[in-house]
């Protein structure tokens, strides 16, 4: 079975070279759901080649049990909506080929307060680490242990790092979208915040976002330069073409690398000093991002086709010890360690890593989930792509508040999140999304239509005179 497995991830990542060779918007565009999946499929492999391998988090051997497969079917699920809805190729890529939108003053107005507010972020952010007096980075201090004392400041920025950085994107290409240069006032955000995070001792999951949120405005570029929308960077923008030359992105992907490695290495050898932290690095690059998911896998019963919803699983998700966090995490951890050690962790804020798919198989049972697991894909593509097509038509403002909704769905892939439905403050930004449609689709027709009337002034200059 372990040869299955194998073949099955060569499959999938066959699928992923794909993308990245002839898909690269939308491997840019999706890169925070598809990443994981990715990374979770090798691991599931790994255990399936070479487990049971022991997690210290369950205190139990785990894997061997041929887990892979599916779990590759349940990262597919989302990966071919994705291929089909995107609108990077075949009629979708055609009919947003024919837009022409136009950048009007009101663009100009909205980066302009962007940027204001963006800087007053980073300028309260830097006025809050000077008054909490200490530089994680060259103290040791662990990132959780900052985060405790550095007050709301610090809490709020974390928790709405991807919307800062999505915001941050979508402003730095939206000139670029309209045949100018890039606004590199949102790029300097971006490397100040990023700086941010660097002193405050974070390491991994802070950058991770960033950077994904960051770039996936830019799949745009590629779909507008494919589709002639815009040509290349304009000759006088030497440091322009420089910065996105193909020596500088690898040198930017080299510098981001070693930066996060060096992190790593200070966070397991000096900040946390385990005792084996290569052992420590072992486990939880290969072992916790899929030992929940094998052992719920264990769990899944395939003869049990006459019931298969399993009602207690849905009122423990539903009632969850804290309701403020991911009750799917929390259903999960207490299967594996009980109750009362997974409420002792969830008061100091802990979490597993998983939940999708598992969260499907344990609600659904065996069968049932090879329907939904493409359902839920087909709905978070179409939502992915409708958003990154609004930026497309120059709506900035609802493309940034469709991000804030897209985001509430892909908690649903990283920690296999369902009750964010049941929020009421999710439906009140989806409210939210839909009403700045309404309005900015209005203003920028107006822009459209008031710069068609002075073209054609241009054009028929008897007619203004008379």
């Amino acid at each position: 079975m372990s040869a299955f497995s194998l073949l099955a991830l060569a499959a999938f990542l066959a699928v992923i070279a794909h993308l990245a060779t002839r898909r690269k918007a939308l491997l840019l565009a999706g890169f925070f759901t598809i990443f994981p999946l990715v990374y979770r499929s090798i691991d599931v492999t790994v255990l399936d080649l070479f487990g049971p391998m022991y997690t210290r988090e369950l205190g139990e051997f785990v894997g061997g049990n041929c887990a892979a497969p599916v779990f590759i079917y349940s990262a597919l699920a989302l990966i071919v909506p994705m291929m089909w809805l995107f609108p990077d190729k075949g009629r979708r890529f055609a009919n947003l080929a024919r837009l022409r939108p136009v950048y009007s003053a009101y663009h100009w107005m909205i980066a302009n307060c962007a940027f204001a507010v963006g800087l007053a972020v980073i300028a309260l952010l830097a006025a809050n680490f000077v008054l909490t007096g200490t530089i994680p980075i060259l103290q040791g201090i662990d990132r959780i242990a900052y985060a405790a004392s550095a007050g709301p400041v610090h809490s709020i920025a974390y928790e709405f790092n991807f919307l800062l950085n999505f915001a941050f994107g979508a402003f730095t290409v939206l000139p670029r979208l309209n045949g100018r240069g890039y606004d590199l006032r949102f790029a300097m955000l971006a490397a100040m915040l990023t700086a941010y995070w660097v002193i405050t001792g974070n390491r991994f999951s802070v950058f991770f976002v960033l950077i994904s949120f960051y770039l996936m405005p830019a799949a745009l570029v590629i779909i507008a330069s494919a589709a002639g929308r815009i040509g290349e960077l304009d000759r006088n923008l030497i440091g322009q073409r420089i910065l996105t030359s193909r020596v500088s992105k690898a040198g930017a992907i080299l510098g981001l690398v070693l930066m996060v490695s060096g992190l790593l290495y200070n966070s397991y050898y000096n900040v946390r000093d385990y005792r084996e932290p290569l052992q420590e690095i072992e486990e939880r690059v290969l072992v916790q991002p899929v030992h929940l998911w094998v052992n719920a896998w264990d769990r899944v019963d395939f003869d049990n086709v006459a019931d298969p919803v399993n009602e207690h699983a849905a009122r423990e998700i539903l009632d969850p010890i804290d309701p403020s966090r991911n009750s799917t995490i929390q259903y999960l951890m207490t299967l594996e360690l009980g109750y009362f050690r997974t409420a002792e962790l969830t008061q100091l804020g802990q979490a597993y890593n998983g939940g999708y798919p598992e969260v499907h198989f344990e609600l659904l049972g065996a069968w049932l989930p090879f329907v939904t697991l493409p359902l839920a894909g087909i709905i978070t593509a179409w939502f992915l792509s409708l958003f990154l097509k609004l930026l497309y038509r120059n709506l900035i403002l609802t493309s940034v508040l469709g991000l804030y909704v897209y985001f509430g769905i892909t908690l649903h892939y990283t920690g296999g999140m369902l009750t964010f439905l049941l929020a009421p403050t999710y439906w009140v930004k989806i409210a939210l999304f839909l009403i700045c449609w309404a309005i900015e689709r209005h203003i920028v027709e107006r822009g459209a239509q008031s710069r068609g009337r002075v073209l054609s002034n241009m054009h028929h200059p008897v007619a203004t005179a008379a």
